[in-house]
Order: structure tokens, then C-alpha cells, then sequence
């Protein structure tokens, strides 16, 4: 078999992951600074803004879902991008909260439209036989977002300002609009069928297994994602605390997404030979290990525990995109996937200010609070063995 069919532009949509995570999510967590200081507030109003932009992505995935099985998932993603550019460009333009939080709106839907669940539909719907080493392709791009943005974007802020460096990145996503809607008119939108009414999906005519698969992936990605979001704008502060050393602390922090991409390396070369429900709950256990190592204050430790962190959270941004085609084919993919979404959205969203509360009240109630999480994601992710597959479906195929 060939490893990859030539109708899913897996090279593109992978690097689409790098800019939507990478520039209207990862980015804030070196942006909040000048913007806090711009404006006058402190950072923890700026991140709650970044929240509210998370919780429109909440709001809006069934919606967007829906979009995706009915014009294809390369027609959100197009818009998507071209939302983002409008959110960034306006950015410095005001310096007032009411101005920030006007910006989140355009910032949040183009995230919501562009992100890993429509980058998984297109695998999806361009070729479902196919989707888990499509997605293990999209994902390894994705893997390294928040590396490349951090380690990008720190010299464009101390170099050209907050101004300038708002409106390059603007001019990144907008350059990705114009690419995906060329990509949109060579694939129809992502779909044969685009523009048809979606194959019929509702919660009544839905069947055991696939309430408790949604249920289950939901919960799972909704705890995960909590877990994730609190964590990922915190660590180069907590590595601050622990070595006392700015540069060394972004490094250290940067060192998952690389690590990202070795878990999913290891997915492809290895997953197909597992149930994918296997490879996810043992991805799970991953982060309460590293939990344990990073509060070592030893350099090695530390490096340890960003590996380990960074290859299971790989391996189940692989799990959670290609789980749900276990139980939803691909003309319903896109609304399943919206649904489970909104929980993902709300963890993502109110991520950062749990995170940042249980932080300031001490790092250890901190690190013991997300370990706990993510054993009770861990729980709810293996309950989906008491969920059948769909019909013609066979768990290791790839």
C-alpha cells in the first residue's frame, strides 16, 4: 500500500497546523506581556481574554462542524485563516481592553475554523481508508508549533515591537487563506459532496456506542485539553522559578513541541500494529509521569519530563482525530467532531485562568491538581473499549 494517496495535501495541511496553533494561540503566551503593558493591565486580564476567544471556539464547533460535512473542510479552513489575519491586524491598532476583546472575536471563530478538527476532517473526507496515517502526517507538523512560534516570535518582539510584529503574522495568515482557497477550488472544499444536505446526525438516532464514544472522547479531550492549556502558558515561568534563567527557561519550555513530533513519529511507524485506544490510554499516563519529574529541580529531570510530556501528548492528538473515525464515518465526521470539540474548547478556554489561580496559590497544589486530571481523562478514554466500532470497521487497520 502506498503510503500516502495524492489527493490529501498533507504537507500543507500539516504545516496549516503550525500557523493556526502556532499564531492565534501559542503566541499569546509571549504576546501578553507587551500587550499587558501596552494597554496597562496585568497579564492574567490579557490571558482572560485569550479564555474568552477559546470559549467562542466552544460555542461555535457543532456549527462548525456542520459547515465542515456540508462544504468541506478546505472551505472552513480558508475562511478561518482569512478571520485570524482581520483578529491580528487589528490587534495594536487600539490600546484599551474593550479593543482586545473586539480583536478575540475574529481571533477565536478563525481559530475555531482552523485548527487540528478541520485539518482532521480533510484527511478524513479525502481519504477515510486512510485517515489514521493521514492524521499521524497532519499532527507531525502540528507537533512543533509552539517551538517555532516562541522561538520566532522572541525576536521579532524585541526587534520590531509589538506593531509590526502583529501585523507580519496577520500577513502569514492571510498568505495561508489565499493558499487554502487554491487548495479549496482543486478539491472541491474537501468532500464530493459539497454543498448537499449532511447525512442525518442527531442525538436520538444515534446508537449506544456512539453516545458513550462521545461522551467518553469529549470528556477525555475536554480534561486533557484543561490540563494542556494551563500548562503550556505556565511553563517558562515555572522554569523560571526553578533555574532562575529567562533564556534556558524558554528552551526547556520549547523542548516538548519537538517532542510532540518524536510520539508521533513513533505512531506512525508503530501505531498501525495497535488498537488505537491502546497506544491513547498508555499516551495518558505519560503526563502524570512527567508531572512527577518536572518538579525535580534538577536540569535533567527537567529535560526528562518535556520529553515524556511532549511524546504523549503527540501520540493522543493522534488518538483523539483518529478514535472518532472508529465510530463515525466520514460524512458525519465533522459534526461528531464538532460536538466533542466544545468540551475540548471549554478546557482550552478556561485552561489558562485555573492555571494561573492554582499557581499563584502554590506549584505543588498546582502539579497535584493536574495529575489528578489527567488520570480522570486517562479513565474516561479507556471506557471507550465498552464502545462498539462501527459496522466494517477493524480496530489496527490503518
Amino acid at each position: 500500500m502506498a503510503a500516502q494517496t495524492p489527493r490529501v495535501p498533507f504537507h500543507l495541511l500539516g504545516l496549516s497546523q503550525i500557523i493556526s496553533y502556532g499564531l492565534l494561540f501559542y503566541i499569546f503566551a509571549q504576546l501578553k506581556t507587551p500587550l499587558a503593558l501596552a494597554i496597562g493591565v496585568g497579564e492574567g486580564q490579557v490571558l482572560a481574554t485569550v479564555s474568552g476567544a477559546l470559549i467562542i471556539q466552544a460555542v461555535l464547533a457543532p456549527i462548525i462542524g456542520g459547515w465542515s460535512d456540508r462544504f468541506g473542510a478546505l472551505w472552513v479552513m480558508t475562511r478561518g485563516f482569512a478571520l485570524g489575519a482581520v483578529g491580528l491586524a487589528m490587534l495594536p491598532m487600539n490600546d484599551s481592553m474593550g479593543w482586545l476583546w473586539l480583536c478575540m472575536v475574529p481571533i477565536g471563530t478563525g481559530f475555531a475554523m482552523s485548527s487540528y478538527e478541520l485539518a482532521f476532517s480533510s484527511a478524513v473526507q479525502l481519504d477515510e481508508p486512510n485517515a489514521r496515517r493521514n492524521i499521524s502526517f497532519i499532527t507531525f507538523y502540528g507537533g512543533i508549533a509552539s517551538s517555532v512560534t516562541w522561538l520566532s516570535v522572541a525576536p521579532l518582539l524585541a526587534y520590531l515591537g509589538l506593531h509590526i510584529t502583529c501585523f507580519v503574522v496577520a500577513g502569514i495568515l492571510a498568505i495561508t487563506a489565499i493558499r487554502f482557497a487554491f487548495l479549496q477550488r482543486s478539491h472541491g472544499g474537501g468532500t464530493d459532496s459539497r454543498g448537499a444536505a449532511p447525512a442525518p446526525f442527531s442525538w436520538r438516532i444515534l446508537t449506544r456506542s456512539e453516545r458513550l464514544a462521545l461522551v467518553m472522547l469529549g470528556s477525555a479531550g475536554g480534561l486533557e485539553y484543561l490540563v494542556f492549556a494551563s500548562t503550556t502558558l505556565l511553563w517558562i515561568n515555572w522554569f523560571q522559578i526553578q533555574f532562575n534563567d529567562p533564556a534556558l527557561a524558554v528552551m526547556l519550555a520549547s523542548l516538548y513541541g519537538p517532542f510532540q513530533v518524536v510520539g508521533r513519529v513513533i505512531e506512525m511507524r508503530f501505531g498501525h500494529r495497535f488498537d488505537a485506544r491502546i497506544t491513547g490510554v498508555i499516551a495518558f499516563l505519560c503526563g502524570p509521569i512527567a508531572m512527577l519529574l518536572v518538579q525535580s529541580d534538577n536540569l535533567g529531570l527537567a529535560i526528562a519530563a518535556m520529553m515524556i510530556f511532549g511524546m504523549g501528548h503527540g501520540v493522543l492528538t493522534v488518538s483523539f482525530g483518529y478514535v472518532t473515525n472508529m465510530y463515525f464515518r466520514a460524512d458525519v465526521y465533522g459534526r461528531a467532531k464538532g460536538w466533542m470539540t466544545t468540551p475540548r474548547a471549554i478546557g482550552t478556554a478556561i485552561g489558562p485562568s485555573v492555571g494561573g489561580l492554582l499557581f499563584a496559590q502554590g506549584t505543588g497544589l498546582f502539579f497535584s491538581v493536574m495529575i489528578g486530571i489527567l488520570l480522570a481523562a486517562a479513565l474516561s478514554f479507556a471506557a471507550l473499549f465498552m464502545a462498539r466500532t462501527r459496522p466494517g470497521f477493524s480496530p489496527n487497520q490503518e
